[in-house]
This record gives structure tokens, C-alpha cells and sequence, in this order.
């Protein structure tokens, strides 16, 4: 939680002072230490601690994207992250959530909208490009956000860092084999099988590949789910955009996060 209240003022965590919390009024506690961004912290176990989530850089990074009276909007029994001047809502989520809570918060708040860590949730989602969108293939998807009826966007800014540690590697000397296969027959049992019979270097195409990669992801770094298929592993497709303009879309005046 980043805002407490203290006299009736909005105040965020600082060593040393006290707080309420703005949705059950009971006393929190700063959190200040060197590691976890500031934040604020029950003394005791209340029903805000059964559906909210520690405060992160992430959170942090997009809730001080908006003035601070749309930040952390209590909306009784829920604290809305943030609730655009349109009326939006948007929800961050950094941590596992069950469908019973997506769909309990999407009846509750109608208009909303999921922002979701990629870091935490999008491992094993391989995009694609076709044309103008992009298709995905996600080996471990997080089954619960199959049952999303709000539209749900995917922050991959992270893997920008991740890619360029990988890139730096592959052009200091890392090599990339891929085996060439080859069908062949066995006459004596009938059987066709794939033989191995040599390898390729394919490292200089792997590293203009991820060099692309980072480049669309420096520019679009938000990638919004259209169509999800419920299966094992599951695929689908998106569109990639910057966050400037999911920012414009948000702050706009429709009024409508479902458009």
C-alpha cells in the first residue's frame, strides 16, 4: 500500500511516522527498508491483507503515472490501484490471482481494465509476427486469466534487460547448434525415424533476430491479449503498443476501457 492516511491527509510511508489505512482504518506501519520500496503495512491481519498485494517498483513505476488522487481509490470493499479521471479502473496485478477473484472484481468494478507483470506471469510466451498483430504460443500460461472478460495488457518491458544479458553473451563467444535432422528408413522393421546427422551454427541469425526483437520491445512494450484459447499450452493473438499510447488511451476521454 503506498498511501496511508494520517489527520485525514493522504500521506505516503516515511521512517518513523504512523498512518491508517484509508479502507479498514486500522493503524499501518511504514516499511521502509533498503531492499522492497517503501510502503505501508498492517500491524495485524485485516480483510485488506486477504486480496491486496505488497507494494513494488512495478506497481510504483505505473501508479505514479497518474495524479495521486487516482491512485489507490477506495472503492468500499475494494481499493481500486488506480481509477483514471474517466472512470476506469485499472487493476495491477504482480501476484498469482484466483478466477474467482478475477470475476469478482470485474462484476464489481464493470469498467476495468488488467495490467498484468509479465515477469511474474508471462514465462513461456513466445510472440510472433503476422502482418499487423501477433500470435502467441504460452507453454505456461496462468489458467486463471482464461476466465478474463476485461481486457487484459501484458507489461513486457522486462524482458528488454533480459534480452540484451542474453545478446551480450551470444556475441562474446556463446555459440547457438541446431541439429539437422534427416527422416530415414529401416528396412528391416519398417520404420521411419529422424536421424541427427550434423549441426549448424545459427548464432549470427539468432542475434539479428533478438536485436529486432529488442527494438519492437523498446517501442511497444505492452502487449494487449485479443483472443486466448483455453488449452495446454495455449496460444492466441495481440497487438503490441507503446506505453504512451496505452497512457493516452487510459487518460482519454471515451471513458470506456472496453473499446
Amino acid at each position: 500500500m503506498k498511501w496511508a492516511l494520517f489527520n485525514n491527509e493522504r500521506i505516503i510511508a516515511r521512517p518513523g511516522i504512523k498512518g491508517v489505512c484509508p479502507l479498514c482504518n486500522e493503524n499501518v506501519i511504514p516499511k521502509c527498508g533498503t531492499i522492497k520500496v517503501w510502503h505501508w503495512s498492517h500491524l495485524k491481519d485485516t480483510e485488506c491483507d486477504s486480496w491486496g498485494e505488497g507494494e513494488t517498483e512495478w506497481h510504483l513505476s505505473w501508479k505514479n503515472e497518474f495524479p495521486k488522487e487516482q491512485q489507490e481509490v477506495i472503492i468500499k470493499p475494494h481499493r481500486a490501484d488506480i481509477k483514471t479521471q474517466n472512470g476506469v479502473i485499472i487493476e495491477l496485478q504482480n501476484s498469482p490471482i484466483s478466477p474467482e477473484n478475477i470475476l469478482e472484481r470485474e462484476r464489481f468494478y464493470k469498467n476495468m481494465i488488467w495490467l498484468i507483470n509479465g515477469k511474474k506471469f508471462a514465462i513461456g510466451l513466445n510472440l510472433r509476427k503476422k502482418d499487423k498483430i501477433y500470435t502467441f504460443r504460452w507453454k505456461n500460461p496462468p489458467k486463471s486469466w482464461w476466465l478474463a472478460k476485461s481486457l487484459v495488457y501484458i507489461d513486457l518491458s522486462y524482458k528488454i534487460n533480459e534480452l540484451k544479458k542474453e545478446l551480450y553473451s551470444f556475441e562474446n563467444g556463446i555459440k547457438i547448434i541446431k541439429p539437422i535432422k534427416q527422416k530415414e528408413y529401416n528396412e528391416y522393421t519398417g520404420e521411419t525415424y529422424w536421424n541427427t546427422n550434423s549441426y549448424v551454427d545459427v548464432t549470427s541469425e539468432t542475434i539479428i533476430k533478438m536485436k529486432q526483437e529488442i527494438v519492437e520491445l523498446e517501442r511497444h512494450p505492452i502487449f494487449l491479449i485479443k483472443k486466448i484459447y483455453n488449452k495446454i499450452p495455449c496460444g492466441g493473438w495481440g497487438i503490441l503498443l507503446s506505453k504512451k499510447e496505452l497512457l493516452i488511451k487510459l487518460r482519454g476521454n471515451n471513458g470506456t476501457a472496453n473499446n
